[in-house]
């Protein structure tokens, strides 16, 4: 990392005044009914593969799935969040850890509470890990990235549109938002940024109390943090949907990544909801037609010219009482016609009596 970037002065973990102590005590004796709502389960426990199999929705294949930024402890399956409205279980990625630190652990020295799970305790909860940034976010949003996670997925969509489900929060909001540090989130599809609001790309910049503010939920006011939301994000987005247009039946690359910017403290996070990967359904190709009738491969021999067999009792109400036969002639036209052909036939038959009567006659 660059030795002179910008970063700003650490919060000292026992700072605060009478007032911040009161509100830590009310949280405090929230907590346990808050905690148990929401498990989390990060990727040091299971495979990318495993976890990423519960984001796939319709008309969708899951190909592979790999971590291919950050630490296990920075990626996660949840659910049970009460986030409002919300992605209330799916996949987690966080520029911090999505557990709290081990004190007897080593490798926890960088990070302490975990940055999704509530309730929200303090503004400044951070995982400063040292890790690398995102190639992808720092090209497509130009600047300059760190504690990058980042999750590649390859599917294969049956349609021609795919549409995926997410949201994001962060412990930037409340007071350093405004000083520009707006930690980056992204979604992209095969190369592609799809995580936009209208021409922006979404994030703190984009989403927040004054630009967006419909897909803006606060979790924080003047006074400190708030218990409202079973999550330690300051403030996080709506749920959101990005959409892609993709190849039905290829194999397309899904990039989801989020990471710090200015410098590595406090955490963004980004959730991936479950089932949230979807794709049109394939179109149906149409039938071949058969060039002596006209008719479509599916009119057989037991296929009639009249109401089709599919069509409710009421169309046929509004053709005929009931369904055609194989006849278009009226049935009434066909009593008549019958009825004239009997007279006709009957009246030669009288004739032809009559005319043989005739002849017997002119014989004697």
């Amino acid at each position: 990392m660059n030795p002179f970037r910008q970063t700003r002065p650490r919060v000292h973990a026992i700072a605060g005044c009478a007032a911040a102590g009161a509100a830590a005590l009310v949280l405090a004796a929230a907590a346990p009914a808050a905690l148990a709502a929401a498990t989390v389960a990060t990727f040091e426990s299971q495979s990318a593969a495993t976890a990423a199999e519960t984001l796939v929705g319709e008309h969708i294949s899951l190909v592979s799935a790999e971590l291919t930024g950050g630490r296990g402890v920075q990626a996660a399956t949840f659910a049970g969040l009460t986030l409002d409205p919300a992605v209330t279980e799916g996949i987690a990625l966080s520029s911090g850890s999505l557990r709290a630190a081990d004190p007897q652990a080593a490798s926890d020295v960088d990070f302490t509470s975990p940055s999704l799970s509530g309730p929200n305790s303090k503004l400044t909860t951070t995982g400063d890990l040292g890790g690398a940034g995102s190639a992808e976010l720092t090209a497509a949003l130009g600047v300059t990235t760190y504690d990058a996670a980042q999750l590649e997925l390859t599917v294969v969509p049956a349609g021609d549109t795919m549409t995926i489900v997410y949201q994001f929060g962060s412990e930037e909001y409340a007071t350093w938002a405004e000083k520009g540090y707006a930690d980056a989130v992204g979604i992209f599809v095969d190369g592609t940024l799809c995580s936009l609001v209208g021409d922006a790309a979404a994030g703190i910049s984009s989403i927040n109390a004054g630009v967006n503010a419909d897909s803006y939920v606060a979790n924080f006011d003047a006074s400190g943090p708030l218990a409202a939301h079973d999550t330690e994000m300051n403030g996080f987005s709506t749920a959101l949907t990005c959409t892609a247009t993709v190849t039905p039946g290829a194999e397309t690359t899904i990039t989801a990544a989020v990471a710090d910017t200015g410098d590595g403290q406090l955490d963004t996070t980004l959730l991936l909801a479950t089932g949230g990967i979807s794709s049109t359904a394939p179109v149906a190709p149409a039938e071949p037609t058969d060039p002596g009738t006209g008719a479509g491969a599916g009119a057989g021999a037991g296929s009639t010219t009249g109401t089709p067999a599919s069509a409710s009792n009421s169309d046929r109400g509004r053709t005929g009482d009931l369904a055609r036969t194989g006849f278009d002639l009226d049935p009434l036209a066909l009593v008549l016609s019958a009825g004239a052909a009997l007279a006709v036939g009957t009246g030669a038959v009288v004739m032809g009596l009559r005319r043989r009567a005739a002849h017997a006659d002119d014989d004697r």
